[in-house]
């Protein structure tokens, strides 16, 4: 007998590391299917955030300090009145900043550098037709370059918006560098059958690079009603190729189609949602579900929203991982939060969330709290910062005994910070062709910190991306 326990013991430690990587990896794809839903929501609002910041900078632009005031004091001053106009447009006072420029324009109907001020504003009110009749008053006048070519954007711009349906791709291109790509445990063992065993070698911590590609196509619809309600499409593809652990490649097709009802009291936006995640090239999970969207202003700056979303998950077993069925199962998640705007440049935006998935084994089931709050930042020149904090606490259903007989409770922090700038305000820009000059820069650091009971689950990773981004709009 005791010949045979060497045996047994050698049996029982290879079963060991065996059901340790078994589960080790298969938390990897679960982390990776969340990591690539991260990532694909942080680039769309990375493209927002680069298309809102065109409007704070139009803004910000304007700032000249001058006061009603100072306009009582000197009514008739043309000057005056103009600088006025410019600080409510800085303001965001675009009906105040259009009857200003009326009246400057009653009195000198021929300053195209004013009436030019005028398609801007009326631009940012979305009175398109009152833009394009300025605009033809323009086009009989004498106009410098600068004016000109302000000419032919707007109108250029006014009708693509004035359709009722407008198609729009966007395609990113970048690289990233994870120095935890597989999401390796902070200990150097850790608990089968809860039983401390050493990590073989190939699951120590390992860095990697990847490249990146997110492509993104919108169809939006004018209903033709007055209060502007519309439906829409969208698809997006996405890829992270990587350089070592090709394990660990991530593919996405994402499918939504719905529609946004505006009331008087609530917009309403519900929408179907579908999707096709692929590991290593391999169909690993597919879901279809339904979003429910409800946000209502309560001022210009203050909006209040509530989102509810039910999908249904269906793993699929794959060559690394032939227990990924046992995820299977429905997942709901709901959102309470607002967005305010503090200055025309900076935007908050918090929430709460709370999440219930379902599973086919009960130690793949758990129940998610999260805080989540972003900082939005509009600089000059189409610069923008986008700072994001969540916390997610997760309490698991039962507990997976072949790792531990103790119920998992896991608590993440992330944060991310986004730095974006079109080519054209940084050097690069001012010696690119002009097909290149509107491509969008954005650079992004991400911190990630898991903590959990069981030593399985904690883990760390710092993570950097470079993306290039150019949007057409049809």
């Amino acid at each position: 007998m005791r010949s045979r326990s060497p045996l047994k013991l050698l049996a029982l430690v290879i079963f060991f590391l065996f059901m340790f990587n078994a589960v080790s990896f298969a938390e990897d794809l679960e982390n990776e299917v969340q990591r690539m839903r991260r990532e694909t929501r942080a680039e769309k609002q990375s493209a927002r955030a680069a298309e809102g910041s065109k409007g704070a900078t139009f803004q910000e632009q304007y700032k000249t300090g001058v006061t009603f005031q100072d306009i009582l004091k000197d009514p008739d001053n043309v000057d005056l009145n103009i600088r006025y106009a410019k600080e409510l447009i800085a303001r965001g006072d675009y009906q105040g900043a259009s009857a200003t420029v009326e009246r400057v324009l009653l009195v000198s109907p021929n300053l195209a550098d004013v009436r030019i001020l005028y398609v801007a504003v009326l631009y940012k009110s979305s009175n398109w037709d009152g833009a394009l009749k300025e605009i033809g008053i323009l086009r009989g006048m004498t106009l410098t370059s600068k004016i000109k070519a302000e000419t032919d954007y707007y109108e250029k711009n006014i009708k693509v918006k004035k359709k009722r349906t407008r198609v729009s791709l966007r395609e990113s291109v970048g690289w990233g560098y994870d120095t935890n790509r597989n999401a390796a445990p902070h200990s150097k063992s850790q608990l089968v059958n809860d039983l401390m065993v050493a990590n073989p070698a190939s699951d120590r911590r390992r860095a990697d690079t990847n490249f990146l590609n997110v492509s993104d196509v919108n169809v939006t619809h004018d209903l033709g009603f007055k209060e502007g309600h519309s439906v829409f499409g969208s698809f997006t593809y996405y890829l992270q190729e990587q350089t070592n652990l090709h394990s660990l490649d991530l593919g996405s097709f994402q499918y939504e189609v719905g529609g946004t009802y505006k009331g008087q009291y609530v917009n309403f936006t519900p929408s179907f949602v579908a999707s096709n995640i692929l590991l290593s090239s391999q169909s690993f999970l597919r879901t279809q579900g339904g979003n429910l969207f409800f946000d209502h202003d309560f001022t210009k700056d203050l909006n209040a929203f509530f989102n509810f979303r039910a999908e249904r998950q269906d793993y699929m077993n794959i060559s690394e991982n032939n227990n990924a069925t046992d995820r299977k199962g429905p997942e709901f998640d709901y959102a309470w939060g607002a967005s305010y705007w503090f200055t025309p440049a900076m935007k908050w935006t918090s929430s709460l969330g709370y999440g219930d998935k379902y599973a086919k084994q009960d130690y793949n089931a758990f129940n998610r709290f999260s805080i989540n709050n972003t900082h939005t930042w509009f600089l000059k020149k189409q610069q923008f910062l986008i700072n994001t904090f969540n916390y997610y606490a997760d309490d698991y259903e039962s507990p997976e005994f072949s790792v531990s007989g103790r119920h998992r409770h896991d608590k993440t922090i992330r944060y991310r910070i986004t730095y974006g700038a079109p080519l054209t305000t940084l050097l690069i820009g001012k010696i690119l062709p002009k097909p290149f000059k509107d491509i969008l820069f954005t650079g992004t650091y991400e911190y990630y910190h898991a903590l959990s009971n069981i030593t399985n689950y904690t883990y760390g990773n710092n993570k950097f991306q470079c993306l290039l981004s150019k949007r057409w709009e049809f």
